[in-house]
């Protein structure tokens, strides 16, 4: 008989952005040097799956998928959603939109509202395009 650990349910999500990478106290040529084109305003078709794990036992089912998806739905597609990460999206102000802050900001945003659904986040991958992505693991 196998023995399992732990099952996780996963969730793809798509949401379109802009976003440009760049320091205020930099100028438009040591941004350029730094981030490359990536320095202007520029647009990504993201693609984000999240991970969840049941807290406590989870019986047969560890999460209601489509439960999973009205909560990040709620509280991340609906505010980043066809944005400026820059600009528009309030629980990333202030924050240097690379993947990789993306990706720890929409973690912060998701926990507790996972865990009201009986879940708990295992991982996060957010891609920006085919050949770049950023994976989250939690413990």
């Amino acid at each position: 008989m196998i023995k399992v650990k732990y099952i996780t349910v996963s969730r793809c999500f798509r949401f379109s952005a802009a976003h440009r990478l760049f320091k205020e106290e930099l100028s438009a040529e040591e941004n350029e040097k730094l981030f490359g084109k990536c320095s202007r305003l520029h647009g990504h078709d993201y693609v984000m799956k999240v991970s969840v794990r049941a807290l406590g036992e989870g019986g047969n089912m560890v999460v209601n998928v489509s439960t999973l998806g009205e909560v990040v739905e709620k509280e991340v597609i609906s505010l980043i959603d066809h944005k400026n990460l820059n600009t528009d999206v309030p629980f990333l102000a202030g924050v240097l939109p690379t993947m990789e802050n993306i990706a720890k900001k929409i973690a912060e945003k998701l926990e507790e509202p996972l865990q009201g659904i009986g879940a708990e986040l295992y991982e996060l991958t957010l891609a920006e395009s085919e050949k770049n992505s950023v994976t989250l693991h939690f413990v």
